[in-house]
């Protein structure tokens, strides 16, 4: 077991949540060496959900009928064996049903609870229903990304942000419950942990505007392959590299005005055309102009640093990203306990044994339909 696989060891983190937010958090957390399982419905498909193996592998599954009268029981339980409880239901929802925080928290006050949700538990907002499109316009950052409307993003971002911010807030009351033993309830609301985004932007939020513009020294160039390269050489040590690379010396140690950049940027735009993406990035990346590539997902594969560090992992004959917190060498394949994702019900048995029930009350469950193996 490596550094980073150990640093969540013992912890264990039961999984109410059906969608990606609380699976993007968990996921983190199995990746750091937490012991995770999800809570199924019986027969479902978490596919269905966004949870393919990127999100579901190196977890546990046990199938449980939460619509049955006896699924509280269970539930409490589990909560026995875990240390942590990730849900993404509707605020208030899961007390409604008779097994939330409040019924939890009584008999396990040292229970870590993090509740996922899009607005947070309280305000005006809190029970409307959404989607990562919504708190990602909401929190601030789609009109930082982007002024010119309509537009949005190819991809959830408020979603993985949130799931973040949300495994900061476990390993967080994980360490005070360690000096006070007692948990908490976490609230992470999607929304929010997007707009933190913002925080190095004041002016956005107090209305001076402060965005990025696309000058020469900051944009991204089309190469002779009809790939892209991007340009951050903002700093004068950066900019006088790719000048001098890109044999523009007399651009080199001298600040280009504003009512140059479109010219400057025709004269780049011409050069990078000459060569490809790949071949830029070879000369310019060493010679501190930064430069890299613009990748798409599957340019990760064969991208030379993606390969030297691991960054991706196959698991099961699908590849996913690695952990990507690392502690000295880690070599980032930290990926521990089961490897693929699990199927739907495949570990009923082992973990609500662990939990505490005998063998013939995990039989007269199953005979039950209260979980399915």
């Amino acid at each position: 077991m490596t550094g980073a696989e150990s640093q969540l060891g013992g912890i264990r983190v039961l999984d109410l949540g059906r969608f990606p937010p609380s699976a993007y958090c968990t996921r983190l957390l199995a990746q750091q060496g937490a012991e995770v399982c999800r809570v199924d419905a019986p027969g479902s498909d978490p596919a269905m959900f966004g949870i393919g193996t990127g999100l579901g592998a190196a977890k546990r599954s046990i199938a449980l009928d939460t619509r049955h009268p006896r699924r509280n029981e269970v539930l409490q339980k589990l909560c026995d064996w875990a240390d942590v409880v990730v849900e993404n239901s509707r605020p208030g929802d899961l007390d409604e049903r008779g097994f939330g925080y409040r019924q939890a928290s009584q008999e396990h006050p040292e229970l870590v609870w993090c509740s996922i949700t899009g607005f947070g538990q309280d305000g005006p907002y809190a029970l409307w229903p959404g989607h990562d499109l919504t708190y990602t316009a909401h929190s601030g950052l789609l009109g930082a990304l982007e002024s010119e409307m309509p537009w949005h993003p190819q991809m959830m971002l408020s979603v993985p942000i949130g799931a973040v911010m949300a495994v900061v807030g476990i390993v967080s009351a994980l360490y005070s419950r360690h000096a006070t033993g007692r948990g908490c309830q976490l609230d992470i609301s999607l929304s929010e942990s997007t707009t933190w985004v913002l925080s190095g932007f004041d002016a956005l939020i107090n209305g001076g505007g402060s965005s990025i513009p696309a000058s020469p020294d900051r944009r991204l160039y089309r190469c002779g392959d009809d790939r892209y390269v991007s340009v951050a050489a903002a700093d004068p040590r950066s900019w006088d590299a790719l000048c001098t690379g890109l044999g523009l010396d007399d651009l080199a140690k001298r600040r280009i005005p504003m009512d140059e950049w479109q010219e400057t940027t025709r004269r780049l735009t011409e050069v990078f055309s000459r060569r490809s993406a790949a071949e830029w990035v070879a000369e310019l990346g060493p010679r501190g102009a930064a430069v890299g590539p613009v990748n798409f997902g599957s340019d990760l594969l064969a991208d030379p640093q993606v390969m030297s560090r691991r960054s991706l992992v196959d698991v099961e004959g699908v590849v996913v990203p690695a952990n990507p917190i690392r502690t000295g060498s880690d070599p980032g394949s930290n990926d521990q306990g089961p490897v693929g994702a699990p199927v739907v019900g495949e570990h009923t048995r082992f973990v609500l044994l662990a939990a505490g029930f005998s063998s013939p009350e995990v039989d007269r469950l199953v005979a039950e339909a209260v979980v399915s193996e």
